[in-house]
């Protein structure tokens, strides 16, 4: 009876851990479900037999005069937007027109015929927006793109080469399991030469098989973008619950059927098989991109899109309030403390009882919708948080008598975030 017993326990438990389902997409903020737009103009520029067409997405309900534009760019062989098309979806009805360039004609074009393709898909898209009136008109000064898996590597070589392209230089773009797999053609020799004034996120799947993190690395390691503008992201499997959040080389893809281009081939019925959509979507790669977006462009939520903050890294909680597996950021809160230096003073440090903080060199703003300016959190040696405060002038007084002595970091939250290392005696 007693191993009966045991057993039906065990059951009951292993059911429960199962039975956890995964976080739903948030009512606000970047990646949620608060949008500003109800519909979708979906127009189609393809042909059957050409690889240099493209799709266009405008916002509407309401129909705005003019938007911010990104060109997202496939991964190989899925040249067709259904797949895709809950990610789209999304960022037209946040209040974006999206591009998105057919670059291949089947899955045997060659890799060298990629971007050319793309090119020609971005600039007579941009025509068609600037010179039709019925189309929502682009707001070029807000340009990014987006690229996933070798569409990664075309909006590598688009940023880089932009003016040898006549294409229009972006302001960010956002790298999604970037690579070419083992073809590896359609490459720039080298990127190094690429504009140190981007704004750029570099995602990878800790799963990804296909593609690996190589070119990822790549960008990340070999460009001069400051770190404080680049950052490269891991998300990992987690099967707490069911069903689970996998890290494989489809995370990108979510697809609806209403935008499904007509073009059909293995790769884009692969590409539906395997499309979901999930938390990896709201708190990774939806919620990256609009950070990214926002960021860049009206300099808000960049605490979600830069910095190794937990607002970056959170990637919700499974239904019993167990959190998600978060995000890993490279370069860590480690690499912002000399630009803490030259912008934040705090003294004395080592401190016993009060620390001042002088942020009057910040320039600073109200958060959003608050009354404060920054956030002000000491994490013990443990990673800990042992102190919150929030900053309502450029300069303060904070009290650490009460901190045990020891080493501690100090981390400024506002629109940029910035640490210091504390010790306390």
């Amino acid at each position: 009876m007693r191993h009966l017993f045991l057993s039906i326990f065990t059951g009951i438990c292993i059911s429960n851990i199962q039975a956890q389902s995964p976080p739903l997409q948030p009512g606000t903020g970047p990646g949620g479900s608060s949008y500003s737009h109800n519909g979708v103009i979906f127009s189609d520029f393809t042909s059957w037999l050409s690889g240099d067409g493209y799709w266009l997405f405008e916002p509407n309900q309401p129909k705005p005069d003019s938007a911010d534009v990104i060109v997202f760019n496939h991964g190989y062989g899925v040249f067709n937007p259904g797949p895709y098309g809950q990610w789209i979806e999304h960022l037209v009805r946040k209040g974006n027109i999206v591009i998105f360039p057919k670059y291949q004609l089947n899955d045997a074009s060659l890799p060298n015929t990629y971007t050319p393709n793309a090119i020609t898909g971005i600039l007579d898209a941009l025509d068609e927006l600037n010179t039709n009136p019925a189309r929502v008109k682009p707001r070029m000064e807000h340009f990014a793109i987006i690229g996933h898996s070798y569409g990664g590597v075309v909006t590598s070589n688009l940023v880089t080469e932009y003016a040898t392209y006549g294409t229009p230089k972006p302001q960010c773009f956002m790298l999604c399991q970037p690579g070419t797999g083992g073809i590896n053609g359609g490459r720039l020799t080298s990127y190094t030469s690429m504009d140190t004034s981007y704004n750029a996120l570099i995602v990878v799947g800790n799963d990804d098989i296909v593609v690996g993190n190589t070119f990822g690395r790549e960008i990340m390691d070999s460009t001069s973008i400051s770190t404080s503008h680049k950052n490269y992201i891991t998300h990992y499997n987690d099967s707490y619950g069911s069903p689970n959040l996998e890290a494989t080389h489809n995370e990108p893809l979510c697809s609806n059927n209403d935008y499904d281009g007509g073009t059909v081939s293995a790769v884009i019925t692969g590409g539906y098989v395997a499309s979901k959509q999930d938390a990896v979507d709201y708190y990774c790669y939806w919620k990256l991109a609009d950070a990214l977006l926002n960021c860049t462009f009206y300099g808000t939520d960049c605490e979600y899109a830069f910095g190794d903050t937990p607002e970056q890294r959170f990637m919700g909680e499974w239904s019993d309030g167990t959190p998600v597996i978060e995000l890993e950021v490279e370069p860590g809160i480690e690499a912002s403390i000399p630009e803490f230096e030259s912008n934040i003073q705090i003294y004395p440090n080592p401190s016993s009882e009060f620390i001042y903080l002088d942020a009057s060199k910040m320039n600073l703003q109200p958060t959003m919708g608050k009354d404060y300016f920054a956030t002000i959190q000491i994490l013990d040696s443990e990673g800990k948080i042992v102190l919150t405060e929030l900053l309502h002038s450029t300069q303060t007084t904070i009290e650490v008598k009460h901190l045990s002595k020891g080493s501690y970091t100090l981390i400024y939250r506002g629109i940029k975030t910035l640490t210091k290392h504390l010790i306390i005696y």
